[in-house]
């Protein structure tokens, strides 16, 4: 059996429900069990406090008996008047011996003494005032119904006279915690004392109380039943948004990332709407990826085409053998493997294998050398070249050959991208925890929504960035990587001079902050 149950999965909703099925059982019974022996206290102190009511009432019987036989030997020579005295005294209470419960028990009296004649059957208890001379019977007539309890209480009664002896009742002297004096004229004559009810015996009281506890379990079941109904339609208002990202989810993994699933409110919603987030990025990387794959084709595919084009050429006598002709061809091997390079590169970057060693350099010095190094280039195109760096050293963690490149792919891109007779202005400033390079060129510009792809890999916005400039679409992407790799920021925006403007933040070294 309890492998067959390892064996079993249960599924939310069921866990859920059996779970909160349990847990209005324990609340139900622990609420009953505490009610029931509430209740049964409560109803056996308010029964002690009843039998003390007419505890007094007995000690009122009792002195008016005193008073008219001046001593308390009636009582110990005929025990059956002190039956008739606390049935008076109950009577009096509302509590009837005999009617609706037993008679006054006799096993109360102490045991007979010897020479006392046996008690006769049917024998009726006498009146207190039968005892008494002159006294005429009391009248028949019987009190209204009784309250609870009263039937046990002669059994728990004990009566002493001023020397503490034992006069009647059948009490247990030690439990007893309710004394009440007998007065008579204003003087004490003995003490009625009274033993509390250790729990309820009386058989009306016994059904009254088992009868409130089928009640209250009846409410409770009441109350499970309605409990379990309201899990079961919780557990489902609940677990259908689940079921819905579950769905999704298996539809994801199948391939199928345009799934959605409706948000809602609160965590459930807050789930689906991560949920969602999670799919739209999927389905962004899978297009990015099969963009990612049909631009490298066509990248390498154009080269590849022109060296085919011309080694036939060549090959049919159509073209001369020339050094223009090999100089043509190594230039698109050239361009060939650095497309090649630039993209293996990337792939580096992307797993993390790309070597850094980072060291002290001087971040003035990296950029004076990259902007001597595109002086020609800027030259031919008619182009100027202005400088503003500050004076003081440019102190930064980093590795100088790949802040270099940096330097080298935003001045080129810069020059190849502005048109002839324009300007690149590289300016430098001091921030409280790092150095901003800005990099500005003049027109033409990149339009505003095309500012946020510049990064992407292969990725032109407009003619300009089209293969007769000699740019493949992966210049911005290196510098993005070396960048990131320095624990830096980049970021493109318009220039003030009218082209484009690349922001680059570098972390300052420690020391010179």
């Amino acid at each position: 059996m309890c492998r067959y149950c390892a064996g079993v999965r249960l599924r939310l909703w069921h866990q859920l429900f059996l779970l909160n099925a349990l847990l209005v059982v324990a609340a139900l019974g622990g609420v009953l069990l505490v009610q029931q022996q509430a209740f049964r206290r409560g109803l056996a102190d308010y029964l002690n406090t009843l039998d003390r009511q007419r505890a007094t009432a007995v000690a009122g019987v009792l002195a008016r008996h005193y008073r008219e036989a001046g001593n308390w030997e009636s009582l110990r020579q005929r025990p059956r008047v002190w039956l008739a005295l606390v049935g008076a005294g109950l009577e009096r209470e509302g509590v009837v011996p005999g009617e609706d419960g037993p008679p006054l028990r006799e096993d109360v009296l102490p045991p007979p003494r010897a020479g006392d004649p046996p008690p006769r059957a049917n024998e009726r208890l006498a009146s207190p005032d039968e005892f008494l001379p002159g006294r005429p019977p009391p009248p028949a007539e019987r009190p209204p119904p009784r309250r609870p309890g009263g039937m046990d209480l002669p059994a728990r009664l004990i009566l002493l006279d001023l020397q503490g002896r034992h006069v009647g009742g059948g009490g247990v002297l030690e439990h007893a915690d309710f004394d009440v004096p007998i007065d008579v004229d204003g003087r004490v004559v003995g003490h009625l004392k009274l033993t509390p009810l250790p729990r309820l015996r009386g058989e009306e009281d016994v059904a009254f109380v088992r009868h409130q506890a089928w009640i209250a379990a009846g409410a409770g079941g009441v109350a499970l039943v309605l409990a379990l109904l309201a899990s079961v339609a919780l557990g489902a208002r609940v677990l259908r948004p689940l079921q819905q990202v579950t769905d999704g989810a298996r539809r994801l993994a199948a391939g199928d990332f345009s799934a959605r699933v409706t948000a809602g409110g609160g965590e459930i919603g807050a789930l689906a709407h991560d949920f969602n987030r999670l799919a739209l990025a999927l389905e962004q990387a899978s297009q990015a990826r099969r963009q990612w794959i049909a631009d490298i084709s066509h990248e390498l595919r154009t080269p590849l085409a022109v060296l085919r084009g011309e080694i036939h050429a060549l090959e049919d006598g159509i073209r001369p053998y020339t050094p223009a002709a090999i100089a043509s061809l190594r230039g698109e091997t050239e361009r060939l493997g650095a497309l090649i390079d630039d993209l293996y590169q990337l792939a580096l970057a992307d797993v993390g294998a790309l070597a850094y060693r980072h060291e002290p350099v001087d971040l003035g010095e990296l950029l004076r050398e990259a902007a001597a190094a595109h002086a020609a280039l800027l030259r031919e195109r008619g182009m100027d070249l202005q400088l503003q760096l500050p004076d003081e050293a440019m102190p930064i963690e980093g590795d100088a050959q790949r802040l270099s490149q940096l330097w080298s792919n935003l001045l080129a891109n810069a020059a190849r991208y502005s048109d002839a007779g324009g300007c690149v202005r590289v300016q430098a400033q001091r921030l409280p925890a790092s150095w901003l390079i800005h990099v500005d060129d003049t027109p033409p510009g990149v339009a505003e929504t095309d500012l946020p792809r510049l990064f992407d890999r292969l990725f032109r916005g407009d003619a300009s960035r089209s293969r007769s400039s000699g740019g493949a679409g992966l210049g911005l992407a290196i510098c993005k990587s070396i960048v990131i790799a320095h624990a830096g920021s980049i970021v493109a925006a318009p220039s003030p001079l009218g082209g484009l403007r690349i922001s680059v933040c570098l972390p300052r070294s420690e020391d010179s902050r």
